[in-house]
């Protein structure tokens, strides 16, 4: 374990990291190995021992089907240098039992700016029994959400083909993400909206149909109140960046 009077601020995150038990902490290489793990992390997956998962690639920690999840979102995150946010997915615990955790995962860049690897954490939202949490469905939910976010999304269809009601959809999403369905979609849309902004030069109306808006007007409006600022200045401020 690293000492915690050390003044290098990757050792001060472990530290603290360690500190946190339903907080799994995680650095990682271009490759995908681990380079810095917190003690909760090892206490899950190596009976304590850090430096068993220091250098191993998560198919040599996790079972092959959550290994195949990470080691893809990993390379998506260095492929793009995109960031993912609150990715609602399985973890292991101690004893080999799944529970459910809201993910994090951000690009680790160089001092040339160039990805070099990913920092994540994953937060617990339920430890690991036999009573039904409803996790399963609400990531269901998530992920046709995911999938179809840029077309015309009714609330009630996600809810049926998540196996949920209405109310317990709501009810789900606003206890994890602190937002109701619709307002999950607005975010994802926005999120792709920016990053076009960004990255692209396609016009504003071509951006509004790209990303699910009926119109430009009503993304414009939702741009708006949600960024605090209109697209058209949104792209003007990154441009001037450059």
């Amino acid at each position: 374990m690293h000492s915690t009077s050390s003044t290098d601020p990757d050792s001060i995150s472990e530290a603290l990291f360690d500190a946190l038990p339903d907080v799994v902490f995680f650095v990682k290489d271009r490759t995908g190995r681990y380079m810095r793990v917190n003690q909760t992390f090892a206490d899950r997956c190596a009976s304590g021992d850090k430096a068993r998962l220091v250098g191993r690639l998560p198919s040599e920690v996790f079972p092959a089907d959550l290994a195949v999840s990470y080691a893809r979102q990993d390379a998506t995150v260095i492929s793009t240098g995109r960031r993912v946010d609150h990715q609602l997915e399985l973890h292991i615990y101690p004893g080999g039992r799944a529970g459910w955790c809201l993910t994090t995962k951000i690009p680790v860049k160089d001092k040339s700016g160039a990805v070099c690897g990913v920092a994540g954490i994953s937060r617990d939202l339920n430890a690991p029994g036999s009573k039904p949490s409803g996790m399963a469905e609400l990531a269901s939910a998530m992920r046709f959400i995911k999938q179809n976010f840029k077309t015309s999304i009714r609330i009630e269809d996600v809810a049926r083909l998540a196996g949920l009601s209405v109310y317990q959809l709501e009810q789900r999403t606003q206890k994890i993400f602190q937002l109701s369905p619709l307002q999950l979609i607005h975010r994802m849309r926005l999120d792709e909206a920016t990053r076009m902004l960004r990255e692209t030069k396609s016009s504003l109306a071509d951006i509004a149909f790209d990303t699910g808006w009926c119109d430009q007007s009503a993304f414009t409006r939702h741009f708006s109140r949600y960024v605090g600022m209109s697209p058209g200045r949104y792209r003007a401020l990154q441009a001037a960046k450059k």
